[in-house]
C-alpha cells in the first residue's frame, strides 16, 4: 500500500466537476501533473475558452503544461443540467470508460437564501450521483462536502460520521416547496450553505445504498502551501482571506461572541493543496465513507492567533478601534458586524481526522509528510496577510461589502 497512489491512477479516468474552483484546480493540477492517469473529463460552463481564460488567471504558469500532458478533455455543460448538460455522443463515451467521479462543483456563497443553495449544491449532486450509477466501471464517486455540515452541534468533537436531524426527504420537500424548513425542532446551522450540504450528505447515503461512496469533509479551505504555486488562492476560494480581507479594509467593533473570552477556539482550516493530497491518497487508498479534512491533519490555529495576524499587518493601523479585538460571552452584548456574518467563527468544533492518520506513512508525488516537511505554518500566515494587506494597501477606496 506504499507505492499504491503511484500505480492506482495509472488505470484511472476520471469525471472533475467544479475543476475551475480552487480546490476542483489543485485537484486538476495534481491529476495532470504528479500522477500519471489514463484520461481526465473535465466539466466546465459554458465554453472551453471560459474556462482555459480562468485558468490562465488562476494558473498562468501551470495550465500550459497541464494542457499540454494531453490527458484532459474539456466537457462543456453544467451540474444543474439534465445529464450534466454533457453532449450524448461525449456521455456515452464517459459512461463506458470513466472509473472514478470527483464531484467538486459547489456555490460556497453564505448568502444564498436555503432554496438557492439546495437548488445549487444538493439536488445536482443527487442528480450526478445518479447519473454516475449509470457508467459501467465506476469504482469511486467522490462527493466533496464541508466539515462544517455538522456546525450545529455547537461545540466539541466531531468525529467521522453522520449527525441525522429529523428527515432529510421532509426537509428537502419543505424547502423547495416553501423556501425554507417549517419543522420545528431543526437546530441552527447557521448559514443555508452549511444546511445544504448536511441535507445532501444524508440524501447521498440514503439514496444510493450501491453507490461506492467516499464523502470529504474539509474545513475552511486555505491557500496552498506549495502547490499549483505558493499561495494559490483564487478568488473567493478561501473564506478566512476573505475575512481577513474584509477586517482590513474597513475594520468594525471588533466584539466577538465567543465560548470562552481568551478566544482560544480553534478557527479550522487547511491548506489546498493538502486537502487533494489527502483525498486523492484516500482514493487509491479505497476508503468508503466520511473522512475530515482539517487543521488535525495540520496546524490548528485559534480565533485569537488569527486576530493577532490580522494587527501585525493591517495596512492604516491607525482606523483601529481600542482595544480592536473583543471577545465576550454575555449574549446580552452587541456582536459587531464581522462577527454577526461570520459567527462560526465564535464555535469551538473540533474536527477529527483520525482516518487520515495513516496517510502520514505513505511516500511518493501525493506525500502529505514530504509536503509539510520544512513547513513554517506561522511564516505560511504571516506572507498571506501581508500579500492581502499590500492588495489593499493598492486599492485605498476599496469598502467592505458586508
Amino acid at each position: 500500500m506504499q507505492s499504491a497512489p503511484s500505480t492506482f491512477f495509472q488505470s484511472q479516468t476520471i469525471f472533475l466537476t467544479g475543476g475551475t474552483g480552487g480546490l476542483g484546480g489543485c485537484l486538476l493540477f495534481k491529476l495532470a501533473m504528479r500522477v500519471d492517469t489514463q484520461k481526465i473529463y473535465v466539466l466546465v460552463r459554458g465554453s472551453e475558452a471560459r474556462a482555459k481564460a480562468h485558468w490562465a488567471s488562476t494558473m498562468p504558469a501551470q495550465i500550459g503544461p497541464m494542457l499540454g500532458t494531453g490527458k484532459i478533455q474539456l466537457v462543456v455543460g453544467d451540474t444543474k443540467e439534465r445529464d450534466c448538460g454533457i453532449a450524448p455522443a461525449v456521455l456515452a463515451e464517459m459512461a463506458g470508460c470513466v472509473t472514478l467521479v470527483i464531484h467538486c462543483a459547489a456555490n460556497i456563497s453564505l448568502t444564498a437564501p436555503v432554496k438557492q443553495s439546495i437548488l445549487d449544491n444538493c439536488l445536482p449532486t443527487l442528480a450526478l450521483a445518479q447519473l454516475a450509477g449509470t457508467f459501467k466501471k465506476l469504482s469511486k464517486f467522490v462527493h466533496v462536502s464541508t466539515a462544517y455540515a455538522n456546525v450545529h452541534l455547537l461545540d466539541g468533537v466531531v468525529e467521522e460520521r453522520v449527525y441525522p436531524v429529523g428527515d432529510p426527504e421532509r426537509h428537502l420537500s419543505e424547502i423547495l416547496d416553501t423556501g425554507s424548513i417549517v419543522q420545528t425542532g431543526v437546530p441552527d446551522f447557521l448559514r443555508p450553505y452549511t444546511l445544504a450540504k448536511h441535507l445532501t450528505e444524508r440524501l447521498l447515503l440514503a439514496r444510493n445504498p450501491r453507490l461506492p461512496l467516499l464523502i470529504v469533509r474539509p474545513s475552511f479551505i486555505a491557500p496552498a502551501i506549495s502547490e499549483p504555486y505558493p499561495q494559490y488562492s483564487p478568488p473567493g476560494a478561501c473564506p478566512m482571506s476573505t475575512y481577513i480581507r474584509t477586517y482590513m479594509a474597513a475594520p468594525d467593533s471588533g466584539v466577538f461572541r465567543v465560548t470562552s473570552s481568551t478566544a482560544d477556539n480553534v478557527v479550522d482550516e487547511i491548506p489546498v493543496d493538502l486537502v487533494a493530497n489527502l483525498l486523492l491518497l484516500h482514493v487509491a487508498h479505497g476508503t468508503t465513507g466520511i473522512v475530515h479534512a482539517g487543521a488535525q491533519s495540520y496546524v490548528p490555529r485559534t480565533l485569537a492567533q488569527l486576530h493577532a495576524t490580522i494587527l501585525a499587518h493591517i495596512p492604516r493601523p491607525e482606523r483601529l478601534p481600542q482595544p480592536p479585538f473583543q471577545y465576550v460571552t454575555d449574549a446580552c452584548i452587541e456582536e459587531g458586524r464581522y462577527a454577526t456574518f461570520w459567527r462560526i467563527l465564535g464555535r469551538d468544533l473540533h474536527f477529527s481526522t483520525k482516518a487520515s492518520e495513516f496517510l502520514t506513512n505513505i511516500e511518493g508525488p501525493l506525500s502529505i509528510r514530504g509536503l509539510l516537511d520544512g513547513h513554517d505554518a506561522a511564516a505560511f500566515m504571516d506572507e498571506r496577510a501581508r500579500l492581502v494587506a499590500r492588495e489593499i494597501a493598492d486599492r485605498p477606496n476599496h469598502k467592505s461589502k458586508l
